[in-house]
This record gives C-alpha cells, structure tokens and sequence, in this order.
C-alpha cells in the first residue's frame, strides 16, 4: 500500500512539474506573443468604447459572471490534477476546460482593464456612477416619490390605503390560527374594507370622468362642466379642467372674432383704397379721350386732385397707424396745456362747427392742466375726435366736450348723439378701417381712432369708447403736474 502510494505520489509529481512548467511556459508565450502582437492590441481597443457604453453596474455584474466562470473552471482542472491517473481518458475534456479557463480570465483581465481606466480620476468615476442603472433608477424613484407628495394630502392618502390593503392581506393569515380570530377580521373586514373599495371606486370613476372630459376638451369638444366635490385634488383638478374650458370658449371666440374683423379689414380696406383710385382712372381715361369740353376738363382735374389728396391721406393713415403699433414712432414730449391745446384744436374746425346744426357744449376748469407730451400728436387726437363728431352726429344734437382735473390725470370727455345706429361691441371701434358709418358713405379713412389710442397709449395714458343706445362717448385720461 506504501509503495502504491508512493510511486502515485510521484506520479502526481510529474504531472504536477508538467502543468506547472506548461503554465509557465504558457504565460511567458502569451506575454511574449501580446507584446508583439498590434493587432490583439488594437483589437481590445477597438471594442473598449464598445464595452464604455453599458451602464457601470451592468459591467460589474458581467466581470462578476466570469470571475465566477473562471473559478468554476479552475476548480475543474484542480480535479483534474486530483485525478491525474486518470487522466489519458478525459483529455479531450481536459482541453475543453482549459480552453474555457483561458477565455474567462482573458475576458476578466481585460475588463478589468476597461473598468480601471473609467476611474482613472474622481470627476470621470462620478459621471461613469451617475450613469448607472442603480443611480438612475433611484433617483427615478426619488421623483416619483416627490412627485407623489407634491399634494401631501394626497400622497399622505396613498400610502394608508397601500398599508391597510397590505395589512388586511397579511391579516387574512390569522384566520386559519383560531375561529375567533377568522370572526374577527370578518368585521375588521365589513367596516374598513368595503367602505374602503367603495371609495376607491367612486374616486376611481370620478377621475375617468375628468379624463374623459378633458379628451373631449382635446378634440375640441365643449361638453358640461365637471361637477366640482370636496376639496381634494381631484376637486381641484375638475375645478381646473372647468376654467380651462371656459378659456378655451372664450379663445375660440376671440378666435372668430379676429378672422371676422380680418375679413373685414381686407373688404374695408380694398373698398377705400379702390374707390379713389377708380375715380383717378376713370377720369383720366376721359381726359386722355380728348372729347371733354374746357369746363369739363377742368371739373374732371378737380375730381382727380380730390380724390388723389384722399388717396395719399389714406395711404398716410395707414402708415402712421402701422408705424405706431410697432412702436417705431418717436415723441417731442415737451410742457404742455391741455386745455390751450383743447380750445386750439376746437378753433381750427370753428368754421365747419358754426356752419353744421350742432350745439357744442364746452366746459373746463379756469387753471391750466399741464401735462408732459407731444403736443403736435397730442393735438392730432383732439382733431381727430372732433372731426368724428362733425361727420358722424345727429342733426340739431348737442355735443359735450369737457375736460377735468382727477386725482393727478385730466379727463377729457367727448360725448355726442350718432346718426348712425350702433352696436353694443364699441371696442371694434378701434380696429383698422371700422367705422360706425357701415355704408362707408362719409370720406373719413377708419383709422381715426386707431391712431387716437396709440397715441394716447404711447403717452402711458388711456382712452376708452363707451356707447349707450345712440350716445358715443370717448374718455381720455392723461398724467398731469401737479
């Protein structure tokens, strides 16, 4: 037995010396073979960035499963070199198994490797760990868990339901324990857990009902107002949905309204500029004939002086007002009476004023009302309104013109009957080319008022329309020094 032992012993040795000596001859071929070898080199390079892209933990996890592999397989051949005296009939085993040893400690190393160079330094090994699935999912759960409690009621809410549903499932293990326990949660059962699924059934289909109207309210669709119950977020949320709507009504309006005013601004403003236009043409078409007597010719350059000065008048409005609604005009701002500049403006139209059937009535405080504007654009509104007033009262009407001092602005009023029939939607008033004459008969160019308000807005002051059956009313309201 002592000599079988031996002589097993040194066979052991030998073997030993065999794998001992090939793994080191191994070792120092593939060190060899490595260095001189660019393209295994190059190779590994190559898929690094590859590798870089896998979430870090991920990388872990897959270096973990072939260090495992590798130590499986080095196990294996400690069972070889156990059995070595038996070791003619599994060769082929043997090879297999040192093969797979290789590749796994080859596939260590070199992730290994890969895993070093990412933290090579702090800041690289912060973004490579931020990256990771773990940091991403935890601070995905963070999130949610702040995003849950965003209304504390209602995420406080959450997590007793999530709790009394959990302890009445592991409370249902008591059952089986003792009959009296079973009674027991059959009550705990009847007056907490029924009226708890109740409910969560009817907030449950209050909430489909506040999504089903809000689909309906994405698709355009203008349904009933939710009802509005209790003070939790779902209330809230229904109360919401509800002036969301009334917006989106009162968008779609405004909407309808700006494409009517546009559609009419397009008609309004072809009418006027065509109008004069046409004149010009037809009457310079006659003058070309040469068939006009001298007084015609002459009644004919009349007309077309007439309606070229109305043309170019047109076309300046239209300038001036586009001009100030982009803000591209500059004020001479200056100290200025308002009520000088009132009475200057009214004097300029005195003539058309005495010979019209109107009665103007004028009232104004006895001390002057300085206020630091523009005077030239200033006296334009004046002029502006009062021509209105000329062309647009009713005949044998009174007119009030009144200015007054409040509390640190001066209110100028003017206020007239119209033979025109107005509507109730006065703020239309101040769109380009709208007139309350809607036959267009008389020459004004619908951008009196228009250009009144930007100027007025210019000078951070205010100017507002008021009608009231037949009776229009504009009010300016203008700093003033004290």
């Amino acid at each position: 037995m002592f000599i079988d032992q031996n002589n097993l012993f040194k066979q052991k040795q030998i073997v030993l010396l065999i794998y001992g000596g090939s793994a080191v001859l191994a070792v120092i071929a593939a060190l060899i073979a490595g260095r001189r070898s660019k393209a295994l080199s190059a190779e590994i390079k190559r898929w690094e960035p590859l590798y870089n892209k896998l979430p870090i933990d991920l990388r872990i996890i897959f270096l973990g499963l072939t260090v495992i592999g590798s130590s499986l397989a080095l196990f294996l051949i400690n069972d070889f070199l156990i059995d070595s005296y038996n070791i003619l009939p599994r060769v082929i085993e043997l090879i297999i198994v040192l093969l797979g040893a290789s590749v796994l400690c080859g596939l260590t190393i070199v992730q290994l490797k890969y895993i070093a160079g990412e933290f090579k330094d702090l800041e690289n090994a912060k973004a490579v760990l931020k990256k990771s699935l773990v940091y991403r999912t935890a601070g995905g759960l963070k999130t949610s868990l702040q995003e849950a409690f965003l209304n504390r009621s209602t995420g406080t809410q959450l997590f007793v339901v999530l709790i009394i549903i959990f302890g009445m499932g592991m409370g249902s293990i008591v059952m089986f324990f003792h009959p009296l326990f079973a009674l027991f949660y059959v009550m705990l059962l009847a007056f907490a857990g029924i009226p708890l699924v109740m409910a969560l059934i009817r907030r449950l289909g209050y909430f489909n009902r506040i999504v089903e109207t809000a689909n309906e309210l994405a698709t355009g669709h203008m349904g009933q107002d939710l009802p509005v119950k209790g003070k939790g977020v779902l209330a809230s949320l229904a109360g919401n949905i509800n002036v969301l709507k009334q917006g989106v009504k009162t968008s779609l309006s405004e909407q309808a309204k700006s494409e009517r005013l546009k559609t009419e601004l397009i008609t309004n403003v072809s009418h006027d500029l065509r109008t004069p236009l046409t004149s010009i043409i037809t009457y310079t078409e006659l003058l070309k004939s040469g068939e006009v007597s001298e007084d015609d010719r002459s009644a004919y350059l009349e007309i077309i002086d007439r309606k070229s000065k109305r043309l170019k008048v047109l076309i300046d409005d239209l300038f001036e007002v586009s001009k100030m609604a982009s803000g591209n005009i500059e004020l001479r701002k200056e100290r200025v009476d308002l009520i000088q500049l009132l009475q200057q403006a009214l004097a300029e139209h005195n003539n058309a004023i005495n010979e019209s059937n109107l009665h103007f009535r004028v009232t104004k405080p006895d001390h002057p009302a300085i206020a630091f504007v523009d005077g030239q654009k200033l006296w334009r509104v004046f002029d502006n309104l009062i021509g209105n007033i000329l062309k647009y009262s009713l005949e044998n009407s009174r007119v009030y013109i009144a200015i007054a001092k409040v509390k640190g602005q001066a209110v100028i009023t003017f206020k007239n009957v119209s033979k025109y029939e107005l509507d109730d939607q006065s703020e239309e008033l101040f769109e380009r080319f709208k007139r309350g004459d809607k036959s267009r008969h008389t020459d004004g160019s619908g951008l009196g008022l228009a250009i009144a308000k930007s100027i007025i807005d210019l000078h951070d002051g205010n100017l507002e329309i008021d009608t009231d059956g037949d009776l229009f009313k504009v009010s300016i309201s203008l700093n003033i020094e004290e």
